[in-house]
């Protein structure tokens, strides 16, 4: 593999050849390489501190993966039709993060995939491409060519957490675009999209491992290690650099300068309820209070897949600080979304207590607690 500066010239070597792509598909021609390596050295290195870079030298050793084509599925003719490119970057063999230069060549921008590991070092010599259908997790399918046929591989299963396992036709695609569209346009909400897909989300059936244990409760706690805090805080920071003031404000960060010093509580384990079978089952999902110089001001939440942890999202501004001020916060154990109520898992004198986070009724935080069995005999009503 040579660095970028050689890269240029040989590139444009790949295409792709398929009846089923439209004929004036975009090539990737070397301007489109060119304007890749060009804005990565003309961009300051502090903007890829978020990536992993360290140093400038880091930077300068760089190199480009193996160039990808991203398709969609035009929804008139239901074929597949380019959107763009997706060119790994490189460091010591690592995809640290992907350039996407846009479908008409006139720019390039850098961010992350969850998959860009699995874009560079998947095994097939035949992939094509990636196609994006939106609004299921996940939605990228790997586009592979087959013994003369199109196959197209899901990248990430949910349920199973595992990757490249299940396999579908064009068809295939296309029955599930509709099913999605289906869902929109009946604006479906996540527990008909459950039912709909149950082989994206999930069924009842569950990793006897995911199953909360009350014998033992900690078992699903994330152990924060030296390089896991230091990616989160820097991926929680970067997050946080792309605000605009305005939306800065809304968590209470007047000044940039805040953001300097990030501060990481405890990851509080995130479940689900079975009411079927009467169980919690751990969504591999975590609440992270991140705090700046010692005052909380947001609460991130973390996802565990395929062994890497990112940041996908947080909490409304204002529940860290009403999260950080409850008495027995040191005792929290765990966290259940149950829509629309939400309850805290406070381990105290031995025994399991589900807190209600807040009341819409008495408008209070923290007021009503119930054992399992209460809890369960409530859902159920």
């Amino acid at each position: 593999m040579k660095k970028i500066t050689l890269l240029i010239m040989i590139l444009g070597i790949i295409t792709i050849s398929n009846a089923q792509i439209e004929k004036n598909e975009l090539k990737l021609t070397p301007e489109i390489e060119g304007m890749v390596a060009t804005k990565l050295k003309n961009e300051p290195v502090e903007n890829f501190y978020r990536y992993g870079i360290k140093n400038k030298e880091q930077f300068e050793n760089l190199q480009l993966g193996r160039v990808i084509r991203e398709y969609k599925i035009n929804i008139d003719s239901d074929t597949l039709v380019p959107e763009g490119w997706r060119v790994p970057v490189m460091y010591e063999g690592k995809a640290l993060f992907i350039a996407f230069p846009s479908y008409n060549g006139r720019d390039v921008y850098f961010g992350l995939t969850k998959m860009r590991e699995g874009m560079h070092y998947y095994e097939s010599e035949d992939l094509m491409g990636i196609v994006m259908i939106k609004d299921i997790p996940p939605c990228e399918f790997y586009y592979i060519r087959r013994e003369n046929k199109d196959v197209f591989v899901q990248a990430y299963d949910p349920p199973t957490r595992q990757y490249f396992k299940n396999e579908y036709s064009l068809s295939g695609l296309i029955v599930l675009r509709d099913r999605v569209l289906e869902l929109n346009l009946r604006d479906a909400d996540f527990k008909e999209r459950r039912q709909e897909f149950p082989e994206f989300y999930g069924t009842n059936q569950v990793n006897e491992n995911d199953i909360f244990d009350t014998n033992f409760p900690l078992k699903h706690e994330l152990k924060m290690t030296p390089e896991i805090t230091e990616m989160l805080a820097t991926k929680i920071y970067w997050n946080f650099m792309d605000h605009s003031d305005r939306s800065l404000l809304e968590y209470g960060i007047t000044n940039r300068a805040q953001l300097d010093n990030l501060q990481l509580g405890k990851p509080i384990p995130r479940y689900r309820i079975d009411i079927d079978n009467e169980n919690l089952i751990f969504t591999h999902r975590w609440h992270l209070p991140v705090m700046s110089n010692g005052e909380p001001f947001y609460t991130a939440s973390v996802e565990e897949m395929g062994g890497q942890y990112l940041p996908t999202g947080g909490e409304i501004p204002g529940m860290a600080k009403i999260s950080h001020n409850y008495e027995h916060k040191d005792l929290i154990i765990g966290f259940l979304n149950s829509y629309p109520l939400s309850y805290l898992i406070i381990r105290k004198e031995d025994k399991n207590v589900f807190l209600q986070v807040y009341d819409p009724a008495m408008r209070e935080y923290f007021k009503n607690e119930y054992s399992f069995s209460e809890l369960i005999n409530l859902l159920k009503k």
